[in-house]
C-alpha cells in the first residue's frame, strides 16, 4: 500500500475474468481517467486512459479554486471527478463528471456538472466511445446494472446545501432518464454524502457512500434496500470505515471506496487515502489503497460488510496469476505502451509539442506571451508525469544552442496546479538560471524567486547544454543544475558535479487538495 501511488484518488474497480481493472480521477490532466490492470494486486500496469482524444471533451475550464476552510484553505480543482467502472454483457462502462468552473468577468461562478457515460468492448486497445451525456446536477455518479435490463444512476446531488444521494433509471444508450430522479439516502451523518456504489446480494441492494469531506472527517457508511431506488435503511454499525483524525495511523483520510471480489471469492475494498509524512502533511496527495473486507456470516437478513481498518501499509495478499501472464483476447501480452503516462495540462495545443518514439527527447514551443499575461489556466506548455515515489529524482538536458537569440523561459518543473509549482528555469534572453517556488494556497502565500547563475558573466559558451536535476525525498525537494558539453550527458548521478539552485520543504507544497504532484518540462 498504496497499490497505485501518487495522484491516484477516487478508485473504482472491476474484475473481468482473472484481470482487475482500476480507474482514478484525473481532474485537470489530459489524457484523463487513467486505467490500471493487474491479476495479483502486487503489480499494476498503466494500460491506457479513457479520455484519450481531445475531441471527447474539453478541460479548458477546470481551473483550481481556493476555498476558505477556516484554519486551512482547500484547493478545489475542476475537471474529471470520481469515475465508476463496471462490466456488463461484454461491454465495459464508465460514468464520470467533468466539473466545469466557468468564469464571468474574472470571477468564478457556481460549477457546472457535465456528467457522461463512456463504453468500450476492448479496454486493451483504449477504444473508448465519445461521452454520452446525462442530466444530473451533481458529482460522483455510479452505474448499476440490475436484472431485466434496468440500469440506474446514483450520484451525489448538489440540489441542496447538505447534499444527498439521488438516483434514477437511465437509458444507457442515450443518457435519457427513464424514471424521475429522487433522493434515496441523505447519509448516516448528513454531511457531504458522496461516492455512492450499489451492490446486490441475497436480494438486498447495498448502497456504500463516503461522508464528511475528503480529509479529516472522511468516512464510509452503508445502507440497504429491497429496491435500487430505496427507501434505504442505514446500518446501525456505521461508519463501516471510520475517520482517521484521532487514530494513530500512517495512512489517513481514507474513504471513497469500492468493494469487489477476487478470483477466490474473497472481498476487498479499494479506497483513497493519504500517506502521512509528518504533522499530517501529505506531499503525494490522495493515492489508491487496498484493505481486506468480509461480510457478516449467518442470517442473510443481518448481512453487512466488515472492513479491516485502519488500513495498513503492508498486506497479506492471496496467490494469484502472475501479472506477466496477463493478455488480451487477441493474445497480446499486457504492457504499458510507451508514452501512456505522459500528461499535459487541460486542453494542450499539441502543435507545441514533439516527443520522439523513445520518449527521451521532447521539443516544446512556448505559448504566446499574451496568454501568459492573461494567466489563462489552459495556457501553459507543460508535459510531465505523475510523481510515483516519495524518494527519487528527475533529470533533463536543455539544448541551449537551440535557444540562442530567442526570448524563452524553459526548464524543469514540479507542478500541482496554477497556484502551486516550483521550477528551475533557463532564461535565454538574460542567459540566467532561475529558481522559483510558488504556493498561493497557504494562509501566508509562498513566492521565492532567485537568479542563481549568470551564464555569460561566468564566461560560458552559448553552445553548452544545461542539465537540470530534481532530487526529491519525503521531506525535501532540491533543484540542481550544471553546464555540460554535448558528450557529457551520460555521467552517473553519483559522479556528476552539480550546483544547488535551491530547495524547499515538502510542507511548503502540502495542502488540503484533490490532486497530486507531477514533474515535467515546460516552456
Amino acid at each position: 500500500n498504496p497499490i497505485i501511488p501518487g495522484f491516484a484518488p477516487d478508485p473504482s474497480i472491476i474484475r473481468v475474468g482473472d484481470t482487475f481493472f482500476l480507474v482514478n480521477s484525473s481532474f485537470h490532466l489530459f489524457p484523463g481517467l487513467p486505467i490500471y490492470a493487474s491479476s495479483d494486486f502486487r503489480s499494476w500496469k498503466h494500460i491506457g486512459n479513457a479520455i484519450n482524444r481531445q475531441s471527447q471533451l474539453s478541460l479548458a475550464e477546470s481551473s483550481a479554486l481556493i476555498h476558505d476552510r477556516g484554519a486551512t484553505n482547500l484547493v478545489g480543482t475542476g475537471g474529471l471527478w470520481a469515475p465508476t467502472i463496471r462490466h456488463h454483457d461484454g461491454v465495459i462502462y464508465m460514468v464520470c463528471t467533468n466539473v466545469v468552473h466557468p468564469e464571468i468577468v474574472g470571477k468564478p461562478t457556481w460549477p457546472r456538472f457535465d456528467n457522461f457515460i463512456l463504453r468500450t468492448t476492448d479496454i486493451w486497445a483504449g477504444s473508448w466511445s465519445d461521452p454520452i451525456p446525462f442530466e444530473f446536477n451533481g458529482i460522483d455518479p455510479d452505474i448499476f446494472f440490475d436484472d431485466g435490463g434496468h440500469v440506474y444512476i446514483m450520484g451525489s446531488s448538489w440540489n441542496t446545501d447538505a447534499g444527498a444521494i439521488n438516483g434514477f433509471e437511465v437509458n444507457v444508450n442515450t443518457g435519457a432518464k427513464v424514471s424521475e430522479e429522487k433522493v434515496i439516502w441523505t447519509g448516516a451523518i448528513k454531511n457531504t454524502p458522496e461516492g455512492p456504489h450499489v451492490y446486490k446480494r441475497y436480494g438486498w441492494y447495498f448502497l456504500l457512500i463516503s461522508e464528511g469531506g475528503t480529509h479529516d472527517n472522511h468516512q464510509m457508511s452503508i445502507a440497504r434496500s429491497r429496491s435500487p431506488l430505496g427507501p434505504y435503511e442505514p446500518y446501525e454499525g456505521n461508519p463501516v470505515l471510520k475517520p482517521t483524525a484521532n487514530v494513530e495511523t500512517e495512512i489517513m483520510y481514507t474513504g471513497h471506496g469500492d468493494l469487489f471480489q477476487d478470483n477466490e471469492g474473497e472481498w476487498w475494498l479499494t479506497c483513497l487515502g493519504v500517506r502521512k509524512v509528518r504533522d499530517s502533511q501529505s506531499i503525494m496527495g490522495r493515492e489508491t489503497f487496498l484493505t481486506p473486507a468480509k461480510w457478516t456470516s449467518g442470517d442473510p437478513e443481518n448481512l453487512w460488510p466488515v472492513i479491516q481498518q485502519p488500513i495498513r501499509p503492508l498486506l497479506d495478499l492471496p496467490t494469484q496469476t502472475s501479472v506477466a501472464e496477463l493478455s488480451s483476447d487477441k493474445g497480446q501480452q499486457l504492457t504499458s505502451q510507451a508514452g501512456v503516462d505522459w500528461v499535459w495540462v487541460r486542453d494542450p495545443d499539441m502543435t507545441l509539442y514533439k516527443v520522439d518514439e523513445t520518449g527521451n527527447s521532447v521539443g516544446l514551443q512556448p505559448c504566446s506571451t499574451e496568454a501568459k499575461v492573461k494567466g489563462a489556466p489552459a495556457s501553459i506548455t507543460f508535459i510531465g508525469k505523475r510523481q510515483r515515489q516519495l524518494t527519487g529524482h528527475a533529470r533533463a538536458v536543455l539544448r541551449q544552442a537551440q535557444l540562442v537569440g530567442k526570448n524563452t523561459l524553459s526548464g524543469l518543473m514540479y507542478y500541482k496546479d496554477e497556484h502551486r509549482h516550483a521550477s528551475i528555469t533557463f532564461d535565454s534572453m538574460a542567459s540566467t538560471v532561475v529558481f522559483e517556488v510558488v504556493n498561493k494556497v497557504k494562509r501566508e502565500p509562498i513566492h521565492k524567486r532567485e537568479i542563481v547563475c549568470h551564464l555569460k558573466s561566468a564566461g560560458e559558451a552559448d553552445s553548452n547544454d544545461i542539465e537540470f536535476l530534481l532530487v526529491h525525498t519525503e521531506l525535501c525537494m532540491e533543484f540542481h543544475y550544471r553546464l555540460c558539453l554535448p558528450n557529457n550527458h551520460g555521467g552517473n548521478l553519483s559522479e556528476a558535479s552539480w550546483s544547488v539552485a535551491g530547495s524547499f520543504d515538502t510542507g511548503d507544497m502540502s495542502d488540503h487538495e484533490f490532486t497530486g504532484p507531477c514533474i515535467g518540462l515546460f516552456a
